[in-house]
Parts: structure tokens; sequence; C-alpha cells
């Protein structure tokens, strides 16, 4: 820096600052896991308590373990991995929330779709909220286990029909329904193969704010893997 010269920083004013929500669950050793698979684990490897030198932490979960992002790999092994992808992959103008009630293991269907197709083609984010989130905190077995899913054929008509639309999001621990479990697997194939497409699932949409601008669903960018958990923030206009 040059004698004389003052570097000025600029900082954003608490009252300045841009006006944003979380749309995804924060990690925990209770996140609940598809099917009640394997969730996450802490282990402290160094702790100020007992005279270290500072906190630090080993943290072991599964890539699809609370809010995250499938991505084509998930189910086609031709597919593109998470970490291939940019950030400005994960930013949404416009998204779009719907709200389609499902309980237990019901499935979202065509007929569903088919009625707000005129709004969906004009998304870039199809956000589906079923309301089963109210069971995760308070059923987490159920949650788990019993949840809503998208239908093989519902998922095939959202991939032809909206080609403006890069990713789905929903408020379940899947869009596989664990009690359809074939075919979940084969919706996740109708949205992921042959093309670059993004599933955000267990997503935090109880309290999803009317005003919202652009969606931004980061995702760990952890090579070598399919899928990763991810930060959804939404900025509000």
């Amino acid at each position: 820096m040059q004698r004389g010269i003052k570097r000025r920083i600029k900082c954003t004013e608490p009252g300045n600052a841009p006006k944003v929500t979380l749309l995804s669950h924060k990690l925990a050793v209770d996140t609940p896991a598809f099917a009640l698979g394997p969730g996450m684990q802490v282990t402290p490897l160094k702790e100020i308590s007992k005279g270290e030198s500072s906190n630090s932490y080993s943290i072991s979960f599964s890539n699809h373990l609370g809010t995250h992002v499938d991505a084509p790999n998930h189910f086609d092994p031709k597919g593109r991995r998470i970490s291939s992808y940019g950030p400005e992959n994960f930013i949404f103008s416009r998204p779009i929330l719907f709200d389609l009630p499902k309980e237990e293991s019901q499935l979202i269907r065509i007929e569903d779709l088919e009625q707000r197709a005129e709004v969906i083609e004009k998304a870039d984010l199809l956000l589906l909220r079923t309301g089963f989130q109210r069971y995760r905190r308070v059923d987490p077995k159920k949650y788990a286990t019993r949840n809503p899913g998208i239908s093989a054929s519902g998922a095939e008509y959202i991939a032809r029909s909206f080609p403006r639309l890069r990713a789905i999001g929903v408020d379940t621990i899947s869009i596989s329904a664990v009690e359809h479990r074939e075919e979940g697997r084969e919706a996740h194939r109708n949205l992921l193969r042959d093309r670059d497409y993004f599933i955000i699932e267990d997503m935090d949409l109880a309290q999803y704010p009317k005003n919202v601008g652009r969606i931004l669903a980061l995702p760990l960018f952890v090579e070598g893997i399919d899928s990763a958990p991810c930060t959804v923030i939404a900025e509000l206009a």
C-alpha cells in the first residue's frame, strides 16, 4: 500500500443487510434419515474445556442426509456429479411454490400438476409443499418412513412439459415414497436422466414467504460424489 493512502473497507450496516430467509434445515445428530438410514455423528477432536487450545470436530453423515441436492449422477451413471457444476447453476430467479397437500405414502400425480401448468411453465424452480413437514420434529420416524412422493408418471410429465424448469424442491424427505420405492426410483430417473437437472429434498417450506425473489441452493462442492447437502437461501423482494 502506498504511503499516505488509507484503504477503506466498506462494511454493510446491519440495517442495510440483504433480507433473506432459510429454506433448508440445520443438520444435527437427530436429523431424520430416509427409511431410518444412518444419521449424523459428531466427534470432538479438540476441546477447550479439556485444556486444549481450540475446539475442533469430526462430522460424519450421508451425502443425502438433511436438505440436499440430487444431481444427475445420483441415478444416471453417465450424469454429471455435483462438483462439476458452478455456483451460478444453483441460482433460481423464477421460483414458484404450490400447495399439494398429501398424507402418508400418497403420490403427486399428473392431475395434481396439469391444472397449474400455465404458471409452472414460466418457472425455473418448482417447489411442492405437501404439508408433511409437520411430522419432521414431532414424529421423525413417520416423516422418514411414511412420506409422500412423486409418481413416476408425474415426474415424467414434469420433465417433458416444462423445459424451463431446472430444479424441483419438496418438503418431504425424498421424492421417493418409502412405501413406493421402485416408483420413486423411476421418478428420479425420469427427472435426472440425460439432462442437467436438480432435485432438492427435505426442504423447509413451512413458513415460505410471499415476497420471495431469487433462491440460492448452494451445495457442498465435494469431488467424487453424486450429490451433496446444501444451504437454501431465499432473497426477499
